[in-house]
């Protein structure tokens, strides 16, 4: 991917160029930083793992932030880190809205690659992997969707969502407005912040005009027939282990398949890769333990631990999307 020269080119001053201010989000700021490994692992802990590596010629002490306003399903944050490439595996459960406050970026999902600018956005879909760069002066306004938050709003029937976000779109301009109106206006923020009803009823306008902003089309993807075989034995193998430290090419091997075959046949039938398979495994198995109350002198972290999971703040993050409340309340419910 060649890299993007710190000035973009301008566009024809007929088009009407969307701006942003995102000031009241920096009331929601989860780190700064000069150091740019702790700028990564800093905002691996709110989105996935992934390599971020500075490119280019040093422009003098260059700070990274992130700052990120979390809602029930989804969040809106603002990430900055200076002329760098990333790059990111599949995406896990979540869509990934990217739009530009200042600079630009190229982004690559899957084969193709779009510009990310004061016009064009991408929307990247679950189980996708995204390569970027991104300009010196870059600073991304970022929406984070878990898959499963959309699914219960748009109902059972999936949609496929369109990757580029043309920001001059008359359709989007609703969406856009809405987003304005929030990250620049600190009153709000904090409203969002401490009352979950209201922070409830912006992230179903967002959703809500995301999709009529979208020329997005309900598809059903499921394919007719049976599993394969491969993807019967793959999902045997992983109830029978679900508590090992399992990887894509332990399942693959059980299943008798190349692990890039094993991927397709569970994206295709079960909708999620294998690792997102038995990671939903355990965590409806932790959900059953802490609704019967978790037995003697349990523990959220005790259950969780001896389920598989060894990242316990991803943990939570992922059993918070999943079952729409943290560990601690089910358990109190369930010991009630």
């Amino acid at each position: 991917m060649d890299m993007i020269a710190a000035d973009m080119p301008a566009a024809p001053s007929s088009f009407n160029a969307p701006s942003f201010n995102a000031s009241a989000l920096r009331l929601c700021r989860i780190f700064e930083t000069s150091d740019l490994d702790d700028a990564r692992e800093r905002i691996s802990k709110v989105m996935q793992p992934h390599s971020l590596m500075a490119c280019g010629r040093p422009q003098g002490h260059q700070t990274s932030h992130m700052d990120f306003m979390a809602m029930k399903g989804m969040g809106i944050g603002t990430i900055k880190f200076g002329q760098a490439s990333i790059a990111v595996p599949p995406l896990d459960d979540y869509y990934l809205a990217i739009l530009c406050l200042s600079g630009g970026a190229e982004i690559r999902i899957e084969r193709d690659t779009f510009t990310v600018d004061r016009f064009n956005g991408v929307l990247c879909s679950p189980g996708s992997p995204i390569a970027g760069q991104f300009s010196p002066d870059c600073e991304q306004l970022v929406l984070k969707i878990a898959r499963t938050r959309l699914a219960a709003f748009n109902g059972p029937r999936p949609v496929r969502l369109a990757a580029r976000l043309d920001l001059r779109s008359p359709r989007l301009t609703p969406l856009l407005v809405a987003l304005r109106g929030v990250i620049g206006d600190p009153a709000t923020v904090r409203l969002i912040h401490n009352d979950p009803v209201v922070a409830a009823e912006y992230e179903q306008l967002f959703l809500r005009l995301l999709l009529a902003g979208q020329d997005c089309a309900e598809t059903d993807d499921r394919p007719q027939g049976p599993r394969p075989v491969s993807v019967h034995r793959a999902i045997a193998y992983l109830r029978e282990n679900s508590t090992a430290a399992i990887t894509l090419a332990d399942i693959a091997q059980a299943a008798g398949v190349p692990e890039r075959t094993l991927h397709d046949a569970f994206k295709r039938f079960e909708g999620v890769s294998p690792l997102r398979y038995l990671r939903n495994l355990r965590l409806d198995d932790v959900h059953a333990q802490l609704r019967s109350g978790g037995g003697e002198d349990a523990s959220v972290t005790v259950i969780a631990l001896n389920a598989g999971f060894t990242h316990l703040s991803r943990f939570a993050q992922d059993y918070a999307e999943r079952f729409g409340e943290r560990p601690s309340d089910t358990l109190r419910r369930g010991c009630a």
